[in-house]
This record gives C-alpha cells, sequence and structure tokens, in this order.
C-alpha cells in the first residue's frame, strides 16, 4: 500500500495544547494513545527520541527545535515539539509557546497532514533548517563582538560572548540528539519511507550534520577568542601591577630620606641654616631619579 491509497482513510492533523488536561483524556479515548506518550510530549525536559507502543500501534517521535529565549545565560534555547502517529491521525505538541508560534503557522496551511511520513519530515526539515538560521545569527553577534573589543574587552560584552557559547552548546546537545532520531528514521522501522521522499530525508540528513559542524566551529573559535581574552586581561593586569610595585619603590626613596630628617638626632646638612631643606630635597629626588632611570634600563617599566 503506498501513501497516497493511505490517504483515504487518513484523518486531520490535531495540534495540542499546553496543560489542557481535557484534551489529553479525550485523545487517550478517542484514537487510543498511550497516557505516557501524552506525558511525555510536554515534559519540557524530554530529549530528542523515537519510541513505538505495539499494543496501541503508536509512533512517538520527539524533536529538540530551537528558539529564542534571551535569558540572563543564552540567546537561544532549545526545547522538544512531539509527534504522536497513529494510522487515524497525527498529534503534533510544542513544550513551548515560543515554538508554537514561530513553526505552525508557517504549516497549517501548506503540509497535507495525510502524507504523514512527508509531513514528519518536512516538519523536521524546516526546523533543521531554523537551526542554521539561528547559528548563523550567533555568528554575526560574535563578530560583531570580537570586531568591538579591541584590547579593552568589557564586562557586557565578556557577558554577551558568554551567553553565546551556552547557546552553541544548547544547540550543539540538541542537534546530535536530533540526528540519532533521523539516523532511526533512516532505517525505515518506525516510518514507512516512500520513493518520493528520499529526497527531502537526504536534504535533512545533510543540513543536520552541517548544523552540528557550524555549531562545533562555532563553539571551538568562540572558546579560543575567550582564552585569549583571558590571557590579555591577566597579562594587562600583570603589567599595571608590575607598573606600581615600581613607582612605590621609587617614591618610597624620598619618604624614608625626610623620615629620617624629621627625627630629632643630628644628621647630614642640619648645620647649613634654611639652605638644608632644599639639599636634602634634591638629594631625595635625585636619588629617586637614578632608582627611576636603573628600572628604565632594564625595562621594568613595560
Amino acid at each position: 500500500m503506498n501513501e497516497v491509497t493511505e490517504k483515504a482513510k487518513f484523518r486531520p492533523w490535531i495540534e495540542r495544547h499546553l496543560n489542557d488536561q481535557e484534551e489529553s483524556i479525550r485523545l487517550q479515548k478517542e484514537y487510543d494513545i498511550p497516557e505516557e506518550f501524552l506525558t511525555y510530549s510536554m515534559d519540557k525536559d524530554e530529549s530528542a527520541r523515537i519510541d513505538y507502543d505495539e499494543d496501541t500501534n503508536t509512533l512517538l517521535i520527539i524533536f529538540d527545535v530551537p528558539f529564542r529565549d534571551e535569558q540572563k545565560t543564552s540567546i537561544y534555547s532549545s526545547g522538544p515539539m512531539s509527534f504522536i502517529i497513529k494510522s487515524s491521525v497525527i498529534v503534533t505538541s510544542f513544550s513551548n509557546e515560543h515554538m508554537r508560534n514561530a513553526f505552525s503557522d508557517r504549516f497549517r496551511n501548506t503540509l497535507d497532514p495525510q502524507l504523514k511520513t512527508r509531513f514528519v519530515l518536512l516538519w523536521l526539515l524546516e526546523i533543521t533548517s531554523q537551526y542554521l538560521n539561528d547559528l548563523r545569527v550567533l555568528n554575526k553577534m560574535r563578530v560583531k563582538i570580537e570586531q568591538s573589543l579591541g584590547t579593552t574587552p568589557k564586562n557586557k560584552d565578556l557577558m554577551e560572548l558568554m551567553r553565546i557559547e551556552r547557546s552553541l552548546i544548547f544547540f550543539i546537545m540538541s542537534l546530535k540528539s536530533n540526528f540519532i532520531v533521523i539516523s532511526k528514521i533512516q532505517s525505515g522501522r518506525y516510518l514507512t519511507l516512500y520513493e518520493e521522499d528520499d529526497e527531502i530525508l537526504d536534504d535533512l540528513t545533510v543540513e543536520i550534520e552541517q548544523g552540528i559542524d557550524m555549531a562545533t566551529i562555532s563553539n571551538r573559535i568562540l572558546n579560543e577568542m575567550t582564552d585569549s581574552y583571558s590571557a590579555i586581561i591577566s597579562n594587562s593586569m600583570n603589567s599595571v601591577m608590575k607598573f606600581l610595585t615600581i613607582y612605590s619603590l621609587i617614591l618610597t626613596i624620598p619618604t624614608i630620606i625626610f623620615s629620617f630628617y624629621g627625627m630629632n638626632v643630628p644628621l647630614p646638612f642640619d648645620d647649613n641654616g634654611e639652605l638644608s631643606w632644599v639639599i636634602i630635597t634634591v638629594l631625595a629626588f635625585l636619588l629617586s631619579g637614578i632608582a627611576a632611570y636603573m628600572f628604565n634600563r632594564i625595562d621594568r617599566f613595560k
């Protein structure tokens, strides 16, 4: 039986809403969907995977979807989208409203849910393409920050780099989990694969591999860049500390001399009257100048 023949007996696509317990009960009773599948599909922490229930002939596909989160720790995040597939219905659900708003409207009037395999593959291809788009945005942000940093990085820019790095880590983890799902679909054990869908599956495989490579390379560049700036900051701090230490030593010489002459004991030049303080001051700054010259000769000011 080909997919076109199945179309005649296939019923609509149902978009499941968040936290709608009555809808879950109805789906479970009307379509004989396992309760645990409905629970998994609403779990925000569920990882991408495929599960099949032989008793009810129900297939569950969970795929990680990117979305812009704008948290303090990251710019993008990812969360699960689920497909519950039966011979009579496909139920899709998002664990996050941001994902629903980003994807559902694109497909509501363009995809035919009666072609189950193509329906799922096109969804997965669109999600994977979104990863690539978001990775390009992150790369542009990284390059822009890198160009503005120079040799004096600001805390705000470094925090933004940290958020980009956290987003890349989320993407790498999600894309690798999604790749496992695609590999299982390619095996043909879970979804019936048709010849006309081979090109979509090939594009999906290529794009998800490209996404993993892009995210990994971007993360590596970012790590090297942050390490370089950490070294620059450390070197700058060492230079400042060295500068302050040397000037403290130079300024210590006049302090020591003036301290001696502040004591009520006989000292050289005391008998020169009012001229003595001039001689002492010149001597103090002369010794400081000699010390500064010696430090400069051995490149201690650099």
